[in-house]
This record gives structure tokens, C-alpha cells and sequence, in this order.
């Protein structure tokens, strides 16, 4: 971007954006910003969840392909195994999702969970505690508890809670334990890698990143290309078979991109106009 003596506007099409240092200080810096509080902070990501813990749970994909490699040919069904090992599965009915910092996305993904039959817990940092809100069956201040007793941890903290998912808490969780992070700062992303590759966890579902293309909100995503643009470098998470990597699927739906388009088109007409801009994240400097 330092070869364009001309800028004047770094638009992003996303919540994401350039890391400033790599701007020149005479462009100002936009990002689309879309209606999080009624429409892309709580719903998508509470749907977005249970989503990744259906797909945990039933593996739909994965029992497809073994049941299509044999279930069909001449000599079906002889090289399929035992219909219990090709039909069993866990259900969610009974199983236990913990969310921990319960707010209004936590209460998004309980309603959801709790109609399922999941038994739901969650903790907050300050109470009332007691009677519990429907449809929790405790809540507390207690995140030990919370992660010893789930069999799904979901993660609802603001990214300015920095390292609460770390060795520790990590060995609390129990062996079978999926964690489901819906901010990338409050985890440990070394300690969760050493208990995924050990493993002393089950899983993880991972669709937020402290790096690369994937960092929020500045991302670093330019030349020189490589190993400083990818989610995470000190870890092969994309080579453990006990994590499911993503993009940042969660707020990103169609209905987001429609609206980033409309947006970005505004900020052109307005840049073109000499109108405000809209998202400013850093007004340019002559």
C-alpha cells in the first residue's frame, strides 16, 4: 500500500481490517460494520454453535462416505462393517453444554440447547445467581465446575478477556470435552494445542484465530505472503484430526455479505462525493 502515493480510502468488506501500521497515514481506514446488537452479534453465532455441535455429534458427512463405500456393488453389502458400528452414535439429549460468560449470546445458545434436552449451564462474573434463569440448570461464578461437568464448553467471553481457556482450565475439562470458541483472545492457543494433540480434551471447533488473514479486528493479510498470514503458526491444528478449522463462518451469512455490499458501495459514492464515510476506524492525515 506505501506504493500508492494517491490513496485515499482502505475499505474492508468485513468487520476485519488492515493492521494500521501497513496503511499510509494519508488513507483513511473503513470497515463494515453491520447491526450486530439485532442482527449478527447473538442469533447467527447462537445457531452457528449448535450447528457445530450437531455436526460433532452426528458426523453425517463422515457416516455418508462409509456407507456409500460399501452399501452399493456386486458384493454389498460385504464390505460394510456391523450395522451397530455403521449406525451408533451419541445424541445430544442428556449430554451437557456449559457456556462460560453467560450474556446475551449465551442466553441465545441456551434457549437452543435446552430445547434439544441438553442439560445447560453457565457462568458469569456477577450474580444474582439464584434461582437460575430458565432454561439453565445452574448458573454461578464457578468456571471449574462448569468445565468438569460439560461435554460442550462454549466460550461467550469478549475478546478483551485475555488466556481464561489455558493449561489449567484446560485440564479441568473433561476427556471427552469440546470446546467451541466464539472469541479468539480468551484462549490460550498453545495450551489449547497441547491438550488437543495429547489429547486430554476430545476437540475443538475453531472458527476465531489470534493471526494472520484471521486476527480481529487488525488483520495482518498482505505481502510478504507465508506462514505470518495463517490463523496460527506454532501448531499444526489443520493436520489434528480432533479439530474442525473455519474460516469465521459464525456472522459471516449471506444476509452479512448482501449488506457488505451496499456498504461498500455507499462509502465509494461518498468518497467520490466528498460525503462522510462510513465504519471510520482511522481518519487519513494530509
Amino acid at each position: 500500500l506505501g506504493h500508492f502515493p494517491r490513496l485515499h480510502l482502505v475499505q474492508s468488506t468485513s468487520y476485519t481490517y488492515t493492521r494500521l501500521a501497513d496503511v499510509p497515514i494519508q488513507a483513511t481506514v473503513s470497515s463494515y460494520q453491520p447491526n450486530w446488537r439485532d442482527v449478527y452479534g447473538v442469533e447467527p453465532i447462537a445457531e452457528f454453535v449448535l450447528a457445530a455441535v450437531f455436526d460433532w455429534t452426528y458426523r453425517l458427512r463422515v457416516k455418508a462416505a462409509e456407507f456409500a463405500s460399501c452399501a452399493w456393488g456386486s458384493d454389498a453389502p460385504t464390505r460394510c462393517p456391523s450395522t451397530q458400528q455403521l449406525t451408533a452414535h451419541p445424541v445430544l439429549m442428556n449430554q451437557t453444554l456449559g457456556v462460560l460468560g453467560y450474556g446475551r449470546i449465551g442466553e441465545a445458545i441456551a434457549r437452543r440447547s435446552a430445547a434439544l434436552g441438553m442439560r445447560t449451564v453457565a457462568t458469569k462474573v456477577h450474580g444474582p445467581f439464584s434461582p437460575p434463569p430458565p432454561p439453565l440448570t445452574w448458573l454461578s461464578d464457578d468456571n471449574d465446575r462448569l468445565l468438569r461437568e460439560s461435554d460442550f464448553v462454549v466460550t461467550t467471553l469478549p475478546g478483551s478477556v485475555q488466556g481464561i481457556i489455558n493449561h489449567t482450565s484446560l485440564s479441568l475439562m473433561k476427556p471427552g470435552a469440546v470446546l467451541i470458541p466464539t472469541s479468539a483472545h480468551p484462549i490460550d492457543f498453545m495450551a489449547l494445542y497441547h491438550a488437543l494433540s495429547t489429547p486430554s480434551i476430545g476437540g475443538a471447533v475453531l472458527d476465531v484465530w489470534p493471526h494472520g488473514c484471521w486476527r480481529y479486528p487488525d488483520t495482518e493479510c498482505g505481502p510478504p505472503y507465508g506462514a505470518s498470514t495463517e490463523p496460527w503458526t506454532r501448531g499444526l491444528f489443520e493436520r489434528l484430526d480432533n479439530v474442525v478449522p473455519l474460516p469465521g463462518m459464525a456472522m459471516r451469512d449471506d444476509r452479512f455479505w448482501a449488506g457488505s455490499i451496499e456498504w461498500v458501495a455507499a462509502n465509494l459514492q461518498a468518497l467520490a462525493h466528498g460525503l462522510p464515510l462510513q465504519g471510520i476506524v482511522r481518519n487519513g492525515t494530509v
